[in-house]
């Protein structure tokens, strides 16, 4: 292909057209631009950010439009994928008329959801997946009737997705009078209440409502297609019962995470949305972290912190965005230092004291690993004493930033016995996890009184799933 380009270039053919490349994730722009760069390519070649969605006019009357969009490797992206290729489909109708177009897929059925009729299809293998090369001409014949590409809040829900559809509905009606009444703007609406369904739906209402819906990982025992289905079931009711778009529904994959799997970046958007928390605002982000920044079963676990903290001075270990610390401040706490080992989290954190206008020369953040800064703390004659000591660590995590691993089953008592170290005599240490099968070992917390809080924290949103976390209150013997 390069010889017979070069033989058209010098029997005088035309300078090589303009090539517009676009892709959503920030970090895939960054490399392609310097992919571009090295190949002396910078006068032909662009690339710019953006989503399909808004994908400008075609720059000239004819011209190829090329795309290899996610084939969907695990159950939730196949579903989430139909509106991303209706849009894509949407955009190639509208904006690129008289062009010509190849989407190379290696699911099918996604091609559907276009809503174009291919002209050719070619058979490809992409590693060991079988793709499809779909070519078309952009014209006006080319779209499928609109019956044949329905999009999925139009068509009517199945009778699964109805089922679904009547829970959500319960649980709105019960869950929203209540959350008005608590002062809160995010909330779990429904958490595998039917098993068959396995996923958590949460509610953030920011300048408008979003849904969050977290797919359980289905065992390996139930039938993949069924599984897709009954997801897509769900994907459908929400929107409908909600009544909000579909963009506004955002979906992720809970699985078994492990190490520091559960804090790590999967996108860069960087779009932050504010919700309430009693008189606390906080930040959250549903599309660069597994994580929003804001876990909700957590929500009374703060505000008792934050009570126990009043007047007095608390130190927040593994304190990821702070809020246990926002909590404090606002309750009247004299000082609040917290600590965590992610600058990320900690300028996240940083932006939440500003949004609660609070004084960052009383209330520091300091970036340390925890588990090393305990150590050395606790070893120290010269250490700071706190009236509050909030634990909250990861369940396990052998960060590449850390020394050694944690595991919170094996660790809990060299770590509490540390924080102690730490406690005023008359103070109180909250330790929390969210390790379901996680036994404290109260024998070997020598000298300390162990009192179990974790019923009387779980949220009412949580009440369906109340081994969410263990809680207890610790003070010295």
């Amino acid at each position: 292909m390069i010889d017979e380009a070069r033989e058209r270039a010098d029997a005088g053919a035309a300078h090589p057209p303009v090539i517009h490349g676009y892709d959503i994730d920030q970090r895939s722009v960054r490399a392609a631009r310097t992919n571009v760069a090295a190949a002396g390519l910078k006068d032909i070649v662009s690339v710019d950010q953006g989503a399909v969605a808004d994908l400008p006019s075609a720059p000239a009357a004819t011209g190829l439009l090329v795309t290899n969009p996610p084939y969907g490797e695990r159950l939730g992206d196949v579903s989430a994928l139909e509106t991303l290729y209706a849009e894509l489909g949407q955009a190639m109708r509208e904006k690129y008329v008289g062009w010509q177009a190849a989407v190379l897929t290696g699911n099918p059925p996604l091609g559907k959801a276009l809503g174009l009729r291919a002209r050719r299809v070619s058979n490809f293998h992409n590693g060991a997946i079988e793709c499809k090369l779909l070519r078309f001409d952009l014209s006006q014949a080319d779209a499928l009737p609109s019956t044949d590409r329905q999009t999925d809040v139009e068509r009517p829900l199945s009778a699964g997705a109805q089922m679904v559809a009547n829970r959500l509905t319960k649980n709105l009606n019960h869950l929203r009078r209540w959350a008005r009444r608590e002062n809160i703007s995010c909330f779990r609406l429904y958490d595998a209440d039917m098993p068959e369904y396995a996923a958590a739906i949460d509610i953030y209402q920011t300048e408008r409502t979003i849904a969050q819906v977290q797919e359980y990982e289905a065992p390996k025992t139930v039938d993949t297609q069924q599984a897709r289905q009954r997801l897509r079931d769900i994907l459908h009711a929400v929107p409908r019962v909600l009544e909000i778009p579909r963009d506004d529904v955002v979906l992720k994959q809970r699985a078994r995470q492990r190490g520091a799997s559960q804090y790590q970046r999967s996108d860069e958007q960087g779009r932050f949305h504010v919700v309430t928390e009693g008189p606390c605002r906080f930040q959250v982000n549903f599309t660069d972290y597994l994580d929003t920044g804001l876990f909700l079963d957590h929500r009374i676990t703060r505000a008792r912190v934050g009570a126990m903290a009043a007047g007095k001075s608390l130190l927040n270990l593994f304190c990821y965005t702070a809020t246990a610390s926002v909590h404090a401040a606002l309750a009247g706490a004299k000082t609040t230092h917290s600590v965590d080992m992610s600058a990320t989290y900690l300028d996240w954190a940083r932006r939440n004291y500003q949004l609660n206008n609070l004084d960052l020369q009383r209330h520091t953040l300091e970036q340390a690993d925890c588990l090393q800064w305990l150590t050395e703390q606790s070893r120290s004659p010269y250490a700071r004493r706190f009236d509050a000591v909030f634990l909250d660590p990861p369940t396990f995590s052998n960060s590449k930033r850390m020394e050694g691993t944690l595991d919170i089953q094996r660790d809990h008592v060299a770590l509490i016995n540390q924080c102690m170290k730490l406690l005023a005599a008359d103070g109180t240490l909250v330790f929390s996890t969210n390790l379901r099968s996680f036994k404290i070992d109260n024998g070997a917390l020598t000298g300390c009184r162990i009192t179990d809080i974790s019923a009387a924290t779980i949220p009412q949103d949580f009440e369906r799933n109340p081994r969410i976390h263990r809680c207890f209150e610790i003070v010295h013997q």
